[in-house]
């Protein structure tokens, strides 16, 4: 990490504290605060990659097509967004992405990669 975003993130995390004051005062031991730190980062970063991740899917959606991962034929990104939630290491992401449907291989795939085959016609 960089000395800029550490000079931000010690912002950010000194305006946290004053708000969370007495949440804080009530912890009883340093595990205690360790567990509310901790519950509290893991919201914060699972934000920041809801953040990213939809600033991706709309650069996705923007881009109009995006290649079949199967034949590579360009295929137009559906306007409607899918909702998604994805497991990480801090917990549960929510966000909604752009869908392709490829009728050559009749595969629906989200443009960053993943690929699901198509139930019906």
């Amino acid at each position: 990490m960089d000395d800029q975003l550490r000079r931000e993130v010690l912002e950010f995390v000194e305006g946290l504290a004053v708000r969370e004051r007495d949440r804080l005062a009530a912890q009883g031991t340093f595990a205690d605060i360790e567990d509310l730190t901790a519950e509290i980062g893991d919201e914060v970063a699972r934000q920041l990659a809801r953040v990213e991740l939809t600033r991706r899917a709309e650069a996705m959606a923007e881009a109009g097509s995006q290649a079949c991962p199967e034949c590579g034929k360009e295929i137009a990104v559906e306007e409607e967004l899918e909702p998604l939630i994805l497991q990480g290491l801090r917990g549960e992401v929510e966000y909604s992405e752009p869908v392709c449907k490829c009728t050559r291989c009749r595969v629906s795939f989200f443009p960053s990669g993943r690929c699901i085959e198509a139930s019906g016609p």
